[in-house]
């Protein structure tokens, strides 16, 4: 109890992030994108928190799944939307340093995504090309790293694919970026000795959501719903966007 209150602002408080971070590891487990919602409501009650501790959890909770299920990632794809997430990782740390231009970047990707969003509802399709992966890997960089909330541009391109492969390739290509938006942080000094252990505090929250998101009625479910799924995350995810712009 006294090592939680060290780290955490109050026990209601730890309770409270555990079950976010529950929800937000059963969400990414089972549809491939959704552990970064939880920053909605963390960068209001703990600011602190986002990018470093969503970033942190991330990377672990994305490559637990992606080993899980190796053999469904699509991995010649995983070099081109990786390309596209260095880049978009190195963009987004002069903002996170200087603190500069940060809201109207965020107004343009929040407006973009819901956008996106209405016109994917509306039958529009995009295709999974290497050029469109490179595109989104940049972008999901870019919003991964400066607000935690990096998957809706990746799920956007894999809409209409098959969910298994869609789930076990979002999750590697997650990790693999996390991982470096992680060494970025780290080197900026937003993750230290505190954030670990911050993490490891609600680690047992990440591996519930992993054990519960991976069950056979939930796979089934995303199966045949992906798509609404997807394109029901990336709204909340673009509202979230928009309002972090304005906190």
């Amino acid at each position: 109890m006294l090592s939680i209150l060290s780290y955490y602002p109050s026990l209601e408080f730890y309770y409270l992030a555990m079950f976010l971070i529950v929800i937000g590891a059963i969400t990414q487990s089972a549809v491939g994108i959704g552990f970064g919602i939880p920053a909605c409501f963390l960068i209001i009650l703990e600011p602190t928190m986002v990018p470093s501790c969503i970033v942190l959890m991330g990377t672990f909770l994305a490559f637990s799944n992606a080993f899980l299920s190796f053999k469904d990632i699509i991995k010649d794809d995983l070099i081109y939307s990786f390309s596209g997430r260095v880049v978009g990782t190195f963009i987004s740390v002069p903002l996170i340093s200087l603190t500069i231009g940060t809201k109207s970047y965020l107004i343009i990707f929040g407006l973009l995504l819901l956008i996106t969003v209405f016109l994917s509802a509306k039958k529009w399709s995009i295709a999974a090309t290497k050029k469109n992966v490179t595109i989104a890997g940049l972008c999901s960089g870019f919003m991964g790293t400066l607000t935690g909330v990096g998957g809706p541009p990746m799920a956007i391109v894999y809409q209409n694919s098959d969910s298994k492969n869609v789930v076990a390739t979002l999750n590697m290509f997650f990790g693999i970026g996390a991982l470096f938006s992680v060494l970025v942080l780290t080197y900026i000094d937003l993750i230290n000795f505190r954030e670990i252990m911050r993490c490891l505090l609600l680690a047992p929250g990440i591996i519930t959501g992993i054990i519960l998101g991976r069950q056979k009625i939930v796979k089934d479910y995303v199966s045949i719903n992906l798509k609404k799924l997807i394109l029901i995350i990336c709204f909340i995810s673009a509202i979230i966007v928009l309002v972090q712009a304005f906190i």
